[in-house]
């Protein structure tokens, strides 16, 4: 006989965010993420879809994400958390010099 688990509502909450798309604000448009953990290069694809100049960085920064971290800036290679229709965007381009 294969006894089945019972999943507590905390794990069932969790299964169902994992399969959630989550939105956010990238420069003023609302976007969908499949994910809470948000890249740098996410979020700067979804601002800026087209390839890059090869001179071209970006600053992004963002505000009302998961605390500790609720503010700051994101650099290549980070990563932030989201909340659900709360978390916000800058993407700013910039020429390297």
């Amino acid at each position: 006989m294969q006894r089945h688990k019972l999943l507590s509502e905390g794990d069932l909450l969790a299964m169902q965010l994992q399969d959630k798309e989550i939105t956010i604000v990238v420069n003023a448009q609302q976007k969908t993420v499949p994910s809470r953990d948000v890249s740098y290069s996410e979020v700067v694809a979804l601002a800026f879809p087209t390839q890059p100049a090869p001179d071209i960085i970006y600053t992004v920064t963002y505000e009302n994400a998961v605390k500790p971290n609720h503010e700051g800036s994101l650099v290549e290679g980070g990563s932030v958390t989201v909340k659900e229709k709360g978390t916000i965007f800058d993407v700013t381009p910039t020429n390297k010099s």
